[in-house]
C-alpha cells in the first residue's frame, strides 16, 4: 500500500490526532459502551468493586453508582441512530435489511443488500429524485430520477462482521472490489430534443451544435447545472453522439468587461473582476491573481483551492457591443459523454470532473439522431467500486473510497452517499456454557420469570466420558428427555436430587416457557399427606404438592401457566411404598409418557426466545436418549426457533460440541456452519461472529482449559443501520421501548481504595482516577495490557479532557474514567452517569467545561 494512501485510510477510520498512546491502543475489551452497564450485572446487582481515590473522583463515583440504570427484564429498550436530511433508511414498514450470519469463510459470507429491500428508489425514498423539468428554447421535457439497485452478489454490498484492509475488524458495511454501488437514471417522460446546428445556429444535419439545449438549467440528485455545452462528437448525419458540459458553483454572476464584483464562498471574500473578452475567451482576476484565458465551459483553480469556472461569454464586436463573461466561483464542472447514444447498454465515457475521468463512473445516453434532430430519452451514471470497501459504524462511503486512495467522485460527484450507523441496540442478555471447574460445563440461561439458571450439562467422568450432571454420573443428573415405563430400569428415571427442564408452549409462536427444577424428595404414600416436593432452581421458591396415591398420576406440577404430570415409572403400588421414589415428568406438558426415542428430547427456551437443545450421543455418533452412560459427547444446539423474532435471514444455529480429554477435563468447539469466526488483531486465544439476529459470538479458547462459548442475544433483532443520503445531514440517537431500572450496588462492598484491590483480574472494576493518582487504573491501563507504566505518568491526557475507556483484564470487563485534572474527571463521571445512552464503542473521550457543554468523542 502507498504511504499516502494509509495514511489517507487511517485518517478515514477517525483516530484522533490527540490521546493516541497506551490510553487509547490499549483499549482492548470487546464489550461496547453503548451495552454498558449490562457488561458489569449479574442479574439486576452490580457485581464488581469501584476504585477511587482523591475528593473530586469520589464525587465521581458517587454520580456514577447513584445514576446506574438498566433496562428492565421483559422490556425490548432499543438505541437507535435517525439521520436528519435528505435520507432513506435502507428497509420498508415491512421489510427490514439484515446483517450476514458469520457461517462461511470471508469472502463467501453472504447477507441482504439493499436489492433485498428495493430494487430501485425515486422521490419517495430521496427527496433528491424529484421528478423536474428540462426547460430548452422550445419546450419543457419532464423527467423521473432513480437510483437502481442492480448488483445481484450477495456477498457484496452487505453489512457483516470482517475484517478490513487495515486489520481491523468490526462490523462493516461491505463491498467488494468492481461491483456496482448503483445505478443512476433520468428517465425523460418525454423524449428531449434539441436541433442539430452549425456554429451560428443554422439547421445543419451534419453539425455539431445542439442550441435547443444549450445554455439551459437541469436539475440531477437534487443540484442544478447549466448546461454550458451541448454538442455532437462526430459530423456523419447517422452517428448519435451526446457530449454535456455541466456547470454549477456556489455563487453564478455576469460581468461586464472591466467590471468587478466581491463575493463570498465558504466563508472567503473574493474580489473578482473580469480583464479581456474576446470572441471565444474571457480572463478574471480574483483577488488579485489572474487566470488563464478560459473558454466556454472552462475552469481554473486558484492557489486558494477556490475554482472559478466559464459558462458562456458573449463578445458583441462592434462599437458599444457587450463585452460580457458569466463565470461561476466554487465552480464544479461536469461531462457526461456517450458516443453511441443509440445503445441503451454499454458506455464509452466515464463521468468526467474538472479535467478528471472518474474511475467507475460509466456515463450511458438513450436516444436519436435523426438527421435533423437529436432526441433523448434517458441519462444514466453506472456507479462501481475501485477497491474493496468497509464503511465501519459513523462513516460514509464517500470517506472510504477517499480513503483507499480512489475517487469519491464517483458518487455523481458527490451528490449522494451512503452512510453506516452501526447496529440497533437493544437490550441484551449473555447466554453461556461456561465451566465451572475444569471437570464441569454449565449453561447460563433464563427460565420462563427472566431469571438466570444454570444447567449442568457435561461432567468428565473420564478422558473418554462424560455425564449430564452437576458432580459425576449418579449425582445430580440433568434430564431433558421423556422414557416410556419401564419396571426394571427405574434407575433411569428421575431420582431425589436430580435437575429437570420442563418446557411448556410453542417455541415457534413464542408461548414456549422452560424451566429447570430439581425434584427434592416426597413421602412414601403410606405417610399421613404424603407430599412431593421440587424446587424452582430459578427463583429459590420450593414447589409442593399432594401424592395421590395412584403410580399413574402421582401429581401434576404447574408452573409458567402450563401443567406437568408426574408419574411413577412402573406405575406399580411398591413404586410409592419408599420416601424419595423415582419419578418421571411429562417434560414438554402434552400428556404422553411414552416417548422411547431421540424424539423425546426437551428443550430449553431462554427468556427471549432463544432455544438450546442438549443432547447426548453414543459411540457411533447417535443421539442416546436414555440416562444409561457414560458418553462420548454431548451436542448443544441454539437456535431462533419463531420466525417472528427475525425478519428474512434465518439466523444460524450455533452448535457446540463438548468432549472429555485428559484430566479428566472438558472441552468445548464449534461445529456446523457457524465455526468461520474471526480473532482480531493483537488478541489471541479468543474469536467473534455474528448471527443475523445479531447475536454476538464470543468463542474463548485457553491452552490447557475448557473452552467457553458467549452469545450475547438481543431481546430483539439487531439490525444495520444503513441510509441513503443526500445533501447535508446530521445523526442523533435514541432509546425507545425499554423502562430503566436502578442497579442494586452493596455499599458495604462495592467502593474500594486502589490498595484494597489486591488482584484486578478478580471481580469487574470502574475505576475513577488517572493513573498517577490510582494504581488500580495504572494495572489496568498498562501492566495488564502488558506495557509499562510511562515515566511521566500523565502521559496523553489533555487539559479539559478525560477518557472513559473498557478494557479486559482476565476474563473481568474493567472500566476507567479518568481525566487530566479531578475536575475532568468529574466531569466524565457526569457524562457517565447521565449521559450513558450516548456512549458507543470500547473508549471515548470528554471534552468541554460542563456536563452540558462536554463533547463526546468516540476514539475506538
Amino acid at each position: 500500500m502507498k504511504v499516502g494512501k494509509a495514511i489517507r485510510k487511517i485518517v478515514a477510520l477517525g483516530v484522533g490526532a490527540t490521546m493516541m498512546g497506551a490510553t487509547i491502543l490499549g483499549a482492548t475489551a470487546v464489550s461496547d459502551l453503548k451495552d454498558y452497564p449490562n457488561f458489569f450485572l449479574d442479574g439486576d446487582q452490580y457485581d464488581g468493586v469501584i476504585v477511587v481515590q482523591g475528593s473530586a473522583d469520589s464525587l465521581a463515583a458517587v454520580d456514577i453508582a447513584t445514576n446506574m440504570f438498566y433496562t428492565g427484564t421483559g422490556t425490548s429498550g432499543t438505541t437507535t441512530t435517525s439521520v436528519t436530511g435528505d435520507a432513506w433508511l435502507v428497509g420498508t414498514s415491512s421489510k427490514k435489511l439484515e446483517m450476514a450470519n458469520n457461517n462461511a469463510t470471508a469472502t463467501n459470507v453472504i447477507s441482504e443488500t439493499p436489492r433485498s429491500i428495493n430494487t430501485f428508489i425515486g422521490d419517495e425514498e430521496l427527496d433528491a429524485l424529484g421528478d423536474g423539468a428540462w426547460k430548452t428554447n422550445e419546450k419543457d421535457y419532464t423527467y423521473q430520477q432513480f437510483l437502481f439497485f442492480d448488483n445481484v452478489d450477495p456477498t457484496t454490498n452487505i453489512v457483516k462482521y470482517g475484517e478490513d484492509d487495515a486489520d481491523l475488524t468490526s462490523v462493516f458495511f461491505s463491498l467488494k472490489n468492481n461491483r456496482q454501488i448503483a445505478r443512476y437514471k433520468m428517465e425523460f417522460t418525454s423524449v428531449a430534443e434539441s436541433d442539430i446546428t452549425d456554429g451560428n445556429g443554422v439547421a445543419d444535419n451534419t453539425g455539431l451544435y445542439l442550441d435547443d439545449f444549450e445554455d439551459t438549467d437541469i436539475t440531477f440528485l437534487g443540484k442544478t447545472y447549466n448546461v454550458v455545452q451541448a454538442r455532437r462528437s462526430d459530423t456523419n448525419v447517422n452517428e448519435a453522439t451526446l457530449k454535456l458540459v455541466l456547470m454549477a458553483g456556489a455563487v453564478r454572476d455576469t460581468l461586464l468587461e472591466g467590471e468587478a464584483g466581491t463575493y463570498t464562498v465558504g466563508g472567503e471574500e473574493l474580489a473578482v473582476e473580469l480583464t479581456f473578452v474576446d470572441a471565444d475567451e474571457a480572463k478574471f482576476t480574483v483577488n488579485g491573481e489572474a487566470t488563464n484565458k478560459l473558454r466556454d465551459g472552462d475552469t481554473y483553480v486558484l492557489k486558494s483551492g477556490q475554482e472559478v469556472g466559464v459558462s458562456d461569454i458573449l463578445y458583441q464586436d462592434y462599437a458599444g457591443g457587450v463585452h460580457s463573461a458569466t463565470f461561476y466561483l466554487g465552480a464544479q464542472k461536469l461531462e457526461l459523454q456517450d458516443t453511441n447514444i443509440n445503445e441503451s447498454t454499454g458506455s464509452t465515457h466515464d463521468l468526467r470532473i474538472g479535467s478528471e475521468d472518474i474511475d467507475g463512473a460509466a456515463v450511458v445516453i438513450s436516444g436519436s439522431n435523426s438527421g435533423s434532430k437529436l432526441k433523448v430519452t434517458s441519462i444514466e451514471l453506472n456507479m462501481t467500486t475501485e477497491d474493496d470497501y468497509f464503511v465501519a459504524e459513523g462513516q460514509k462511503l464517500s470517506e472510504v473510497i477517499d480513503a483507499t486512495g480512489e475517487e469519491p467522485e464517483v458518487l455523481f460527484g458527490g451528490a449522494w452517499d451512503i452512510e453506516y450507523k452501526g447496529l440497533t441496540s437493544p437490550a441484551t442478555k449473555d447466554l453461556k456454557l461456561s465451566s465451572s471447574s475444569a471437570k464441569r460445563y454449565k449453561l447460563q440461561l433464563h427460565d420462563g420469570d427472566g431469571n438466570a439458571v444454570d444447567l449442568p450439562v457435561a461432567y468428565a467422568e473420564s478422558a473418554t466420558n462424560l455425564s449430564m450432571s452437576e458432580a459425576g454420573a449418579n449425582s445430580k443428573r440433568l434430564v431433558m428427555y421423556e422414557r416410556g415405563p419401564d419396571e426394571n430400569n427405574a434407575t433411569n428415571y428421575i431420582a431425589k436430587d436430580d435437575y429437570f427442564v420442563v418446557t411448556g408452549g410453542t417455541a415457534s409462536d413464542g408461548s414456549a416457557k422452560s424451566y429447570l427444577l430439581q425434584y427434592t424428595g416426597s413421602d412414601r404414600d403410606t405417610k399421613a399427606s404424603p407430599k412431593i416436593k421440587f424446587k424452582n432452581i430459578g427463583s429459590s421458591e420450593t414447589l409442593e404438592y399432594s401424592v395421590s396415591g395412584d403410580p399413574g398420576n402421582v401429581a401434576t406440577l404447574k408452573i409458567g401457566g402450563y401443567s406437568f404430570g408426574v408419574i411413577s415409572p412402573a406405575r406399580g403400588t411398591a413404586d410409592l411404598s419408599a420416601d424419595d421414589f423415582p419419578i418421571m415428568v411429562d417434560l414438554n406438558g402434552d400428556g404422553a409418557f411414552n416417548i422411547t426415542s431421540a424424539t423425546g428430547n426437551v428443550a430449553f427456551v431462554d427468556y427471549h426466545g432463544s432455544q438450546w437443545l442438549v443432547e447426548k450421543y453414543t459411540t457411533n455418533l447417535t443421539v442416546q436418549w436414555n440416562t444409561t452412560g457414560p458418553f462420548p459427547e454431548v451436542n448443544i444446539t441454539q437456535s431462533t426457533p419463531n420466525a417472528d423474532d427475525y425478519d428474512n435471514v434465518v439466523p444460524t444455529n450455533v452448535i457446540a460440541i463438548v468432549t472429555p480429554t485428559t484430566g479428566p477435563e472438558v472441552r468445548a468447539a464449534l461445529s456446523g456452519l457457524i465455526n468461520n469466526l474471526l480473532t482480531p488483531d493483537g488478541e489471541t486465544e479468543v474469536a467473534y461472529g455474528y448471527t443475523s439476529m445479531g447475536t454476538f459470538i464470543k468463542f474463548t479458547s485457553p491452552s490447557s482449559d475448557p473452552n467457553e462459548l458467549t452469545l450475547t442475544y438481543p431481546q430483539e433483532q439487531r439490525l444495520p443501520q444503513l441510509y441513503v443520503t443526500s445533501g447535508s445531514t446530521t445523526s442523533s440517537t435514541r432509546t425507545t421501548g425499554g423502562s430503566a431500572n436502578r442497579v442494586g450496588i452493596s455499599p458495604s462492598t462495592v467502593t474500594k481504595l486502589p490498595e484494597e484491590v489486591t488482584n484486578v483480574k478478580a471481580q469487574h472494576i470502574i475505576s475513577v482516577g488517572g493513573p498517577c493518582a490510582n494504581s488500580v487504573t495504572a494495572a489496568v491501563m498498562y501492566t495488564e495490557q502488558g506495557q509499562s507504566v510511562p515515566s511521566n505518568c500523565a502521559e496523553g491526557f489533555n487539559a479539559g479532557e478525560a477518557i472513559i475507556a473498557l478494557y479486559d483484564v482476565g476474563d473481568k470487563v474493567a472500566m476507567v474514567v479518568a481525566g487530566y485534572s479531578g475536575d475532568d474527571t468529574r466531569r466524565a463521571g457526569k457524562v457517565l452517569a447521565s449521559r450513558a445512552g450516548e456512549l458507543s464503542g470500547s473508549q471515548v473521550t470528554v471534552q468541554g467545561t460542563t456536563l452540558s457543554n462536554a463533547e463526546i468523542v468516540k476514539v475506538k
